[in-house]
């Protein structure tokens, strides 16, 4: 079999289909024939008689037997590795490092990422050992240029995906070191070798930090990247500014020094540099350092935790010290916009508008007057560029100075900011649009109801009737604006926002009611109609229930719409308007809640229809699935008519664990089970059922298992002494995810994953103790498992400061004591951990009133037990 013909064909045939019939044999025979598969494809990659693109792929193809995103497949890939014969992995290690020497530098390409790949899995194992020493080799001065690059490509690749945590890798980082410093001393003649180096340094980061610590090496590193942002290649300085600030982001505490002797000088310099890729880099720099001194400020200032004690880090106030040259520089930067540029296009005026942010946030209030001095100079200027820099500096800066200072600033400035919502230039009225959601979102202070208001929402529903870029702009300030002006509306008669309820409505509504969806104009005015529905007073509701009427009546529509659909444009466009409709109908039924037979039954008809005729791999589902959990909790027990029918989906749902929409069906269970009460009996074997196939299958995501816990206490809660029959086998469940705890070793993920896991389980037994009170007898042989539960997450600062989780371990301690009247379980009640846990919830001050009181009752409950004994 000629291996070389079927890649090139492959590869490179015109034809498509011979070029699919070539992958389909090659993926067959990596199947069925692996171990000669990889041999073909190692003579292949070795052979200099083949094409550069069929040795390309043949490199590619043996990687791609390697590697793989999915964890379970990599360590199956991986453990097939190991297992080759030594002699065919050997074979296979000599040709790729010999592939790395060639002067084609795409087949040094594919061949520096197969060695990554296979460091990925030998170097954790210590074995490969001589590879360092190979490429170090290779990157040495006598080294052709081809050879340090591929060499140095290679070692970057294998920064970039090994694990720096694992000692066989970080054993190799003197090796690492070594030959990156070599490609990118100032002394290396070649500008691509030492971008190459420079490239790999930031992957390597991880992996150096012992080096990092020792003053020589670490002087030697900081060297090397700074007289790389002096090259005379604008690409190679841009890669060094880079990786200063990867280096400031990692070992922020090491850079006093730094700062003082080049870095402020040398970022400046950069930040005025006429190449855009090296300014925007010189300005990630600074963008670097302000989130550095924000995370240290928001560390410093969190309350101690015992679970993970963290000593205080020092702030150097590297942005407070370069406030005087750094933002001046910022700001003039803001006027380099790139008129042509596309909304997803990165350039050094967007770049120093993120950093003008972070400035703000970290030095707070002495950004305001040099800001200020800018706006002042620019914002009546004849080019564009100027009002609109102007206007982008303002809204900068709303986050960090104190509010007393903003609220005067924004008072003096609203006036000439809105009137260039008439300006004739869009990049102008658009920031104009952003800075006025700005100040609503940070600063709503500013804007006085009586004097600003009326001016503001003017100008908001003109600019409504604007371009899509400034109606996406708008809208999001009429969201920012209705929830922090009206977000008790759904408790209140009136807001300061309901007078402009009908303008708002009416130009929203005409404003989503577009074919297109053009720079999320159309979802951003369906987003900005559902806040105003869940923010409305009462003065409002006749308002909300005309929209409801023009919601569903667009929905049905969409039905219609499906079957004129053309291509999968048509199709993602029509997805984005249902989902769109499908979040306003929700709010609009938790809102109004019609409780009326024809109004439930227009809607249950409407959302039944569009589950049967959703497309495949459709993204609606969980959507309407809301929207129907929605009218669940509006018709309350008479939803029990609509069940039948819902059933089935809801069921395809909750079987299929890999479905998004998994999760969100175990939600409505629990949703519905509040809604119908004992009216769910006859359905809670299926979702029993399916609920334990689902706990007991290792692939099922960690969200909807913790749903599900949670959902067992609903059920129980629902049908009360029926859950009988499934309390043995829910409480072994319960008991056995109760055990397990956090470790030492256990990464965020799983330490925030046991912490869901444990708040489900305080709801399911809550839930369990109230259905089961009725039945004490039955309940009793599982009170000590749960207060041994309870004892060991009471014990964790974490939880403890939740609310929610001590209202409902308060409650259930409460309950049952409230259950077992004649002292059966007494003996739990006078543990040290109850007492001092209903005094705490009693005395914290961040604590609503609702768990202070039911903290007092449980303390009354604990008392009449402990005089049983």
């Amino acid at each position: 079999m000629d291996i070389g013909s079927i890649l090139e064909t492959a590869i490179l045939s015109p034809d498509q289909k011979a070029r699919q019939d070539a992958e389909a044999q090659l993926a067959q025979m990596a199947s069925e024939h692996f171990v000669d598969y990889l041999a073909m494809l190692t003579t292949a990659l070795g052979s200099e008689n083949q094409k550069t693109e069929v040795r390309m792929l043949a490199g590619i193809g043996i990687k791609n037997q390697l590697v793989a995103k999915d964890v379970a497949t990599k360590l199956s890939q991986n453990e097939r590795w190991v297992s080759l014969a030594v002699q065919a992995k050997a074979e296979i290690k000599r040709t790729s490092l010999q592939a790395l020497l060639s002067a084609d530098d795409r087949v040094a390409n594919a061949a520096a990422q197969l060695v990554a790949a296979i460091a990925d899995i030998e170097l954790p194992r210590d074995e490969w050992p001589d590879l360092m020493l190979v490429l170090v080799e290779n990157t040495k001065e006598n080294q052709p240029v081809n050879v340090k690059r591929a060499s140095l490509l290679a070692i970057g690749y294998i920064c970039e995906t090994a694990d720096p945590g694992n000692s066989g890798v970080v054993a190799q980082a003197n090796g690492i070191l070594t030959a990156i410093v070599q490609g990118a001393r100032a002394a290396e003649p070649s500008v691509v070798v030492r971008q190459t180096a420079i490239n790999a340094l930031v992957n390597s980061l991880d992996f150096i930090r012992d080096n990092f610590t020792r003053e020589g090496e670490r002087n030697y590193i900081m060297q090397v990247v700074c007289e790389a942002t002096q090259a005379a290649d604008e690409k190679l300085q841009a890669s060094a500014f880079g990786a200063l600030a990867r280096i400031m982001n990692m070992y922020y505490s090491y850079m006093r020094l730094y700062m003082e002797q080049a870095l402020y000088g040398l970022t400046v310099v950069g930040m005025k540099s006429s190449s855009e890729d090296v300014s925007c880099m010189a300005v990630e720099f600074w963008s670097t350092v302000c989130e550095e001194e924000i995370e240290i400020n928001l560390q410093n200032g969190e309350p101690f935790d015992e679970e993970n004690p963290a000593p205080a880090r020092e702030n150097f106030s590297f942005a407070n010290y370069a406030l005087n040259e750094v933002l001046p520089t910022l700001l003039q930067l803001l006027t380099r916009q790139d008129e042509d540029a596309d909304d997803d296009d990165w350039n050094v005026s967007m770049a120093a508008a993120a950093c003008l942010q972070l400035f703000a946030e970290d030095t707070g209030s002495a950004v305001v007057n040099p800001t200020l001095h800018f706006v002042e100079s620019n914002i009546q200027q004849k080019d564009w560029r100027n009002r609109e820099a102007a206007v982008m500096a303002f809204g900068s800066i709303l986050d960090g100075p104190d509010h007393e200072t903003l609220t005067h600033v924004i008072q003096q400035a609203l006036g000439p900011i809105l009137s260039l919502m008439n300006d004739p230039v869009l990049q102008v009225k658009d920031t104009v649009a952003w800075c006025l959601g700005r100040i609503a979102d940070l600063a709503i202070e500013g804007i006085d109801t009586e004097v600003h208001l009326p001016g503001v929402m003017s100008a908001l529903i003109a600019g409504l009737q604007d371009h899509p870029k400034v109606v996406t702009n708008c809208c999001w300030t009429l969201i920012n604006l209705t929830e922090q002006l009206g977000q008790e509306g759904a408790y209140s008669a009136t807001t300061p926002v309901s007078m402009y309820y009908e303008a708002m409505i009416k130009t929203l509504t005409q404003a989503s009611d577009r074919p297109d969806n053009e720079a999320m104009a159309r979802t951003s005015a369906y987003e900005a109609l559902g806040v105003l529905v869940t923010c409305s007073a009462n003065d409002t509701l006749p308002l909300v229930n005309d929209m409801s009427s023009i919601i569903v009546s667009r929905l049905e529509q969409t039905l219609a719409m499906q079957a004129q659909l053309v291509g999968m444009d048509d199709r993602v466009n029509l997805e984005e308007l249902q989902i769109s409709l499908l979040s306003v109908l929700t709010n609009i039924i938790r809102r109004v809640s019609p409780n009326d037979r024809t109004s439930s039954d227009r809607l249950m008809t409407l959302l039944i229809s569009m589950l049967r005729q959703k497309l495949p791999n459709s993204l609606i589902e969980e959507d309407i699935f809301i929207a129907i959990s929605a009218v669940a909790g509006a018709v309350q027990e008479n939803f029990g008519i609509y069940l039948a029918v819902f059933n089935p989906f809801l069921m395809t749902a909750l079987e299929d664990a890999d479905s998004p929409t998994c999760n969100t069906a175990v939600g409505i269970v629990a949703d519905l089970a509040v809604a119908l009460g004992a009216q769910i009996t006859p359905y809670c074997d299926m979702y029993l059922t399916a609920f334990l196939t689902n706990l007991q299958n290792a692939s099922v995501r960690r969200d909807v298992k913790v749903s599900i816990l949670s959902c067992f206490g609903d059920l129980a809660s629902a049908i009360g002494a029926v859950f009988e029959k499934y309390l043995e086998i829910t409480m072994q469940v319960l008991v056995q995810a109760s055990s397990l705890r956090r470790g030492a070793d256990h990464s965020y993920e799983i330490v925030e994953y046991i912490h869901q896991l444990q708040e489900a389980i305080v709801d399911a037994y809550a839930g369990i103790v109230q259905g089961m009170r009725e039945r004490p007898e039955v309940l009793l042989p599982y009170i000590q498992p749960i207060f041994g539960f309870l004892s060991a997450v009471q014990s964790q600062p974490t939880l403890m400061r939740s609310e929610s989780v001590v209202r409902a371990i308060v409650g259930l301690i409460g309950d049952v004591a409230d259950i077992y009247k004649h002292g059966e379980v007494a003996i739990y009640f006078k543990e040290d951990w109850i007492t001092n846990l209903l005094r705490n919830a009693r005395q914290e001050q961040t604590f609503s009133g609702g768990v202070k009181e039911t903290a007092k009752w449980a303390r009354e409950q604990q008392k009449a037990q402990i005089a049983m004994l």
